[in-house]
């Protein structure tokens, strides 16, 4: 299993909206084949790993790191391609929570005699595809909201000026972070203050990257810009002009509607709260029927505070640089103050590791 929780690994900034899954093929504790899932709409772990095999896997033993699928998508179920070939046990790190599937391929397993086992690296399998499982479960992305800022929490000087705060190897860590999202989020403030393109440089990910994992340098997220109070004219700015963008405007009667401008912009008009602020909620969901899974929030400290006071962030990714740019700097965390402490519940943190000469904080949502 640790095998082919690897492969599936491999996966992972090419699947979406699928899922990442790896699969390994045993006989007489000798791996006969392996594979893993490439791409959307191409063969799934399972039959990656029987072509792999090359010959009958009659009797052989399945690893696969998610449950196989029980419905006909753009390619047809593994479960039944399973028992068609005459597999004598399959084991499943984690069962899989799409309603289409949610058990149905382990019972097609087990109708047909196969011998099942589920659970084994659970955990890891679960991580692997954190994002997958919340959108298919809630109906909304998975969001990270990632922060360049010094140690005393600032992101830029009080004149706007921030490059760079933090380190090379930081940011070509964004670069991947940027890879492996289908869509970027970020605010009208940021969008004119920077002009930003907010794609992927794939020429700044590391040779490492493209060894270990595959990458389609064609592959671009959408860019998502929040203009509550209609600020942005998109001639004036760099990234409406190539990619795609996603210019989210306060729509007037509460109905959510979207206008496609030209090949790269595209006007979702989102419901708004009573101060008049795009419903962030509002979209996400939309982001959730466009099939984004991942989403990165690139902003300043307000939206930033949104996020984070609405419960809207499940991870945080802070890039802190051992810098101090004082009291008048601007601040990453725009938040109301709590009330009580005692109130407050904390992040639960994944990991602390070093970044250049920065450190790498992330932090879940407890």
């Amino acid at each position: 299993m640790k095998r082919a929780l690897k492969l599936a690994a491999r996966g992972k900034f090419t699947t979406s909206p699928n899922p990442a899954v790896g699969c390994v093929i045993v006989r007489n504790g000798m791996i006969i084949g392996e594979g893993y899932h490439h791409k959307a709409g191409e063969p799934h772990a399972e039959i990656m790993a029987m072509r792999s095999a090359g010959s009958s896997v009659a009797g052989a033993t399945c690893y696969v790191t998610l449950e196989p699928c029980s419905h006909y998508g753009r390619t047809p179920p593994c479960a039944k391609a399973l028992v068609k070939a005459g597999v004598k046990r399959v084991v499943i790190a984690c069962g899989d929570p799409n309603p289409q599937v949610a058990g149905r391929g382990v019972k097609i397993l087990k109708d047909a005699g196969i011998e099942v086992d589920v659970g084994l690296y659970e955990n890891k399998a679960l991580k692997l595809n954190r994002a997958f499982f919340k959108s298919i479960v809630k109906n909304i992305p998975y969001v990270t909201v990632k922060i360049g800022m010094s140690l005393d929490a600032k992101i830029a000087l009080s004149d706007g000026r921030s490059k760079w705060i933090t380190s090379e190897k930081s940011r070509q860590t964004v670069q991947k972070m940027r890879a492996a999202s289908d869509a970027i989020i970020t605010g009208s403030g940021t969008v004119i203050a920077d002009n930003p393109l907010l794609n992927v440089r794939y020429d700044e990910l590391s040779a490492k990257v493209f060894e270990k994992y595959d990458i389609n340098k064609e592959k671009q997220p959408l860019r998502v810009v929040l203009d509550s109070r209609q600020r942005i004219n998109p001639d004036d700015y760099v990234m409406f002009s190539q990619g795609k963008v996603l210019l989210v405007r306060p729509s007037l009667d509460s109905k959510n509607i979207s206008e496609q401008i030209n090949e790269h912009l595209e006007i979702f008009y989102a419901p708004c709260d009573f101060a008049g602020r795009i419903c962030i909620s509002a979209v996400l969901s939309e982001l959730s029927k466009r099939q984004c899974r991942k989403v990165l929030v690139e902003a300043g400290s307000t939206l930033v505070a949104s996020f984070l006071q609405e419960r809207l962030a499940d991870e945080l990714a802070l890039f802190v640089a051992p810098k101090v740019l004082g009291v008048n700097a601007k601040t990453a965390f725009a938040c109301d103050e709590v009330s009580s402490l005692d109130c407050l519940k904390p992040y639960k943190i994944l990991t602390i590791k070093r970044s250049g000469k920065d450190f790498f904080v992330r932090a879940l949502l407890a």
